[in-house]
């Protein structure tokens, strides 16, 4: 993949489904947003559709698969937030994600809308990121389906909140080579049917983040993160509070450049820790690593 880092802002165009973006610079007299985040050169238009053989999921991937070579394209778990079975409200974020050459299966079909009330014994379900590996790396199902395209070499999970907690679970897998948990940790009393010595189970790179002072889960972020004995991340934003990273917010504001630092920071996670992208690496290692040098983030890192 081709990056080009110029701290440009990203336009990012929906429409029925597709997705278009482009990098362009800033104009001298425009304001200065509160979040930039750096462009890249190979955004492809995407689809989101059923996935074939598999009820209760969602793919996110580039439109024109066959631009791509054989068994080239890292598949990418995710889990919502809440562990619904709906992924409307991170459509924008998963998009983002597949526009920068990622096929994304997400839990929750096309149509499925989201549950405002869950109840207070909800338990999370990392059998469900499981199911859509099993999928993509079958060459009866979602390699049909992707062409041949998918790399099942290549596999991440990722989600934010308790999908968080079920992707950190889900981690356990051996096929599982990049773990992305936002706004997520596990608590220190068993929550969502699990504890903390479930992380003991997680052998591939891991990236935590939390919103800050204003993001519930900052503390078992940092608690989790503590415990972690394997190359990880803890990154933080100050403003963007729980979840704000993938539904665009930035203290209220919902103009859109949270959200493009979010999916552009969840890129280069896996562009590192998949692809081995020495750019992508450095936004995280470093004393003077990308996200390092932006106002209002702060990264930590061990055995990286």
């Amino acid at each position: 993949m081709k990056f080009s880092r110029n701290a440009a802002l990203l336009c990012v165009a929906l429409a029925g489904g597709l997705v278009a973006a482009c990098g362009t610079d800033q104009s001298a007299s425009a304001p200065e947003p509160a979040v930039t985040v750096d462009a890249r050169d190979d955004y492809h238009p995407t689809v989101r559709e059923a996935t074939e053989g598999l009820d209760g999921h969602t793919v996110f991937r580039p439109a024109d698969l066959d631009a791509f070579p054989a068994g080239s394209v890292p598949v990418l778990a995710w889990a919502n937030g809440g562990c619904r079975t709906s992924n409307i409200s991170a459509t924008s974020f998963l998009t983002g994600i597949a526009a920068q050459g990622y096929i994304v299966i997400a839990n929750g079909a096309p149509g499925e809308h989201p549950i405002e009330q869950l109840p207070d014994d909800t338990l999370a379900r990392p059998d469900r990121l499981t199911d859509a590996i099993d999928w993509a790396t079958d060459p009866d199902t979602g390699g049909a389906q992707l062409g041949g395209k998918a790399d099942t070499g290549k596999i991440g999970v990722m989600g934010t909140s308790c999908g968080g907690v079920e992707a950190l679970l889900a981690a356990a897998d051996p096929r599982v080579k990049s773990v992305a948990g936002l706004n997520t940790g596990f608590f220190p009393r068993k929550r969502f049917g699990y504890e903390r010595t479930e992380l003991n189970k997680i052998t591939a790179p891991t990236l935590l983040f939390n919103g800050g002072d204003k993001d519930q889960a900052k503390q078992n972020s940092i608690d989790n993160f503590d415990l972690l004995d394997i190359p990880a991340a803890l990154v933080a934003q100050e403003t963007a509070g729980h979840s704000g990273l993938t539904y665009g917010l930035d203290a209220g504001d919902t103009s859109g450049p949270m959200l493009i630092a979010g999916y552009a920071m969840v890129t280069d996670w896996f562009d590192y820790t998949l692809h081995g992208n020495a750019e992508a690496k450095a936004q995280f290692t470093g004393a003077d690593c990308g996200l390092c040098t932006k106002p209002t983030w702060t990264v930590r890192t061990k055995n990286l």
